[in-house]
């Protein structure tokens, strides 16, 4: 089964890594002392065949025998290990060592064996014996002699399997070394990690100011560290504008609510002609109208969030959809005798929700008209941006006279129930939704809105959008 401790399964991991390293190191050590002892045996029976030649010699009778008298003590003669047959090339055998006795050394010669250096190889011989061979020419009392000389392996082996059985021996306790340490440095790592869990359980959402430490940001957990106290920062602001948001509809609503009640029981406490009362249900209707408007508003921004809005797509005029929203607040411009100018040297064709778009336009323009004097005059501007990822982008602008936002209300002007103190109260209506809903569907079409001090006096609305241009139109003004 698994180990469900993140500790214990990097300690088995690095165990088990360290184990396989291991094995292979005894493997490749293996294989290269046993490389270095055969390289020695071969270099010592090179050396006994120089002795060897100069020991050989030719009886009278023709046999070819050895001289072993050159040892000092006839014990010597045990301690020799070699196997030892000489040929002539045509292979026939002129003398065998007593060690070697009745078994040969490979057989016939091959041709070429021995000539050019001393030949090495590994072979069995007849009984099963497995030995290091080397094979080489030379001249005894002028006649071309191949000496053979082999060593046997009995010795190499039992060395090796000495060196790997040590070696295994002390693989367990390599192993529970290797675990034990292993165990220690995983928690001595990990023990930050566990600390900046415990640290984090401790937050809830009454503390979600608190922030993690970041002792090194550039490390793992500096950088863990430091994208969870984005997070916490990202829900604090959620849980912030969720708190404000909750406290300013709840105002919001309660004060329409409270002035249909107060219209209410002032109705029922007095007999009013029908008159009066006609004017005390349009009152009421009155301030139904503004909190449907607001209703709406909230649901559409809840929608929005939610993601539950859906973009119907077509490409349309922004003239066309300019001279809409003109029209729909024409009525509230001619009340306070304004002006509406539109200013194009060329109209341009969007892809975006024209119905979304369309209220955005309108959210800005009635904006602007509310909040200038009576006899003042709205611009919009329509011109073309330079080109932005390969696409052509437009400008619209609209203008007004009004008493200007404040740099640090400018920020904020786009936020949901946000009304600037000055100029911009809630006696003048609304509920501070309908830029935070413009921003929102020129947002959610690719463009991007913000606001800037007019040149003279007021408050210019910068709408950006990608667009497709028709063509030059001279100057359209309306």
């Amino acid at each position: 089964m698994r180990p469900r401790n993140v500790r214990t399964r990097l300690t088995l991991w690095y165990v088990s890594i360290f184990g396989i390293g291991l094995i292979v190191y005894i493997c490749l050590a293996a294989v290269l002392h046993y490389w270095q002892l055969t390289s020695q045996i071969y270099n010592a029976e090179v050396q006994d065949v120089e002795t060897a030649e100069g020991l050989l010699y030719f009886k009278p009778d023709g046999d070819l025998a050895m001289n072993e008298e050159y040892h000092n003590h006839p014990e010597s003669l045990l301690l020799l290990d070699r196997m030892m047959e000489v040929l002539t090339p045509d292979g026939k055998v002129l003398y065998r060592n007593k060690r070697l006795g009745g078994r040969d050394l490979g057989g016939k010669p091959f041709a070429g064996e021995g000539e050019s250096g001393y030949y090495e190889r590994s072979l069995r011989l007849s009984d099963g014996t497995r030995v290091l061979r080397i094979s080489h020419i030379h001249s005894i009392d002028g006649r071309p002699l191949l000496i053979r000389l082999a060593y046997s392996t009995a010795r190499l082996q039992h060395r090796m399997l000495e060196l790997i059985g040590v070696l295994l021996l002390a693989l367990p306790v390599a192993l529970a070394t290797a675990w034990f340490a292993g165990f220690h440095v995983t928690r001595r790592a990990l023990a930050p990690l566990e600390d900046l869990a415990r640290r984090t359980e401790r937050i809830t959402a009454t503390r979600l100011q608190q922030r993690l430490p970041v002792e090194n940001p550039d490390d793992e957990l500096g950088h863990i560290a430091r994208v969870l106290n984005g997070l916490l920062a990202r829900l604090e602001n959620s849980f912030e504008q969720l708190r404000r948001f909750t406290s300013d509809a709840s105002h919001e609503l309660r004060t329409p609510l409270a002035a249909l009640r107060s219209v209410g029981e002032m109705g029922l406490q007095g007999e009013y002609s029908s008159t009066e009362y006609r004017d005390i249900i349009g009152s009421m209707l009155e301030e139904v109208t503004r909190l449907t408007r607001m209703v709406e508003s909230l649901l559409t921004m809840s929608r929005a969030d939610a993601g539950e809005l859906k973009l119907q797509i077509s490409a349309f005029s922004v003239m066309d959809l300019v001279r809409e929203g003109i029209a729909l607040v024409e009525v509230l411009a001619d009340e306070k005798e304004q002006q509406i100018e539109v200013l194009a040297k060329q109209d341009f064709v969007v892809n975006a929700d024209r119905l979304f778009l369309r209220q955005a336009i309108v959210n800005v323009l009635h904006n602007a008209v509310k909040y200038s004097p009576v006899g003042s005059t709205v611009r919009i501007t329509l011109s073309r941006l330079p080109e932005l990822d390969g696409r052509p982008w437009m400008l619209l602008e609209i203008t007004d006279e009004g008493p200007g936002i404040r740099e640090e209300d400018r920020a904020k002007i786009f936020d949901r129930f946000y009304r600037v103190d000055e100029g911009r109260s809630q006696d003048a209506g609304g509920a501070g939704l309908g830029l935070a809903i413009a921003k929102w569907a020129i947002q959610a079409n690719g463009g991007d809105i913000h606001v800037e001090p007019a040149a003279a006096c007021g408050s210019s609305f910068l709408i950006r959008m990608p667009c497709q241009i028709i063509a030059n139109t001279g100057v359209l003004q309306d």
